[in-house]
C-alpha cells in the first residue's frame, strides 16, 4: 500500500501518559494526538483509554498519570511530526511509538 510522496503506509502504536489535572485537559491531549495522525494524513484504528494508573516513579512531579493507547496507520516520515508535537504538549507526560508487525 504505498502513500503519497511514495512512502509505504505502516501500523503504528502510540502509548502515552497525560498528567492527571483535570478531564478536560485530559481529552485535549488525546485530540490534540489523534487531530495529528489524521492531520498528517493518517488513519486510526483503535483508541484504547486504560484510565488513571500509579506510575512507576515520578515523572515531572506526577505520581499518577492517564494511560492512552493510539493504534494508527500513517507513512514512515510523518513520524516526526507526531513525535514534536507530542513532546511540546505539557500534559502529556511520557510517550513511545512503535512501528507494529504486519
Amino acid at each position: 500500500m504505498s502513500g503519497k510522496g511514495g512512502d509505504f503506509v505502516n501500523k503504528y502504536e502510540v502509548m502515552f501518559v497525560v498528567s492527571v489535572a483535570d478531564e478536560d485537559s485530559i481529552q485535549a491531549a488525546i485530540k490534540t494526538v489523534q487531530d495529528t495522525i489524521t492531520r498528517c494524513g493518517g488513519t486510526i484504528d483503535k483508541t484504547d483509554e486504560w484510565g488513571k494508573r500509579h506510575l512507576a516513579y515520578e515523572v515531572k512531579h506526577q505520581t499518577e498519570g492517564y494511560y492512552v493507547i493510539v493504534d494508527f496507520q500513517t507513512e514512515p516520515s510523518q513520524i516526526a511530526e507526531l513525535d514534536r508535537v507530542i513532546k511540546i504538549h505539557e500534559e502529556i507526560i511520557r510517550h513511545i511509538i512503535v512501528k507494529l508487525d504486519d
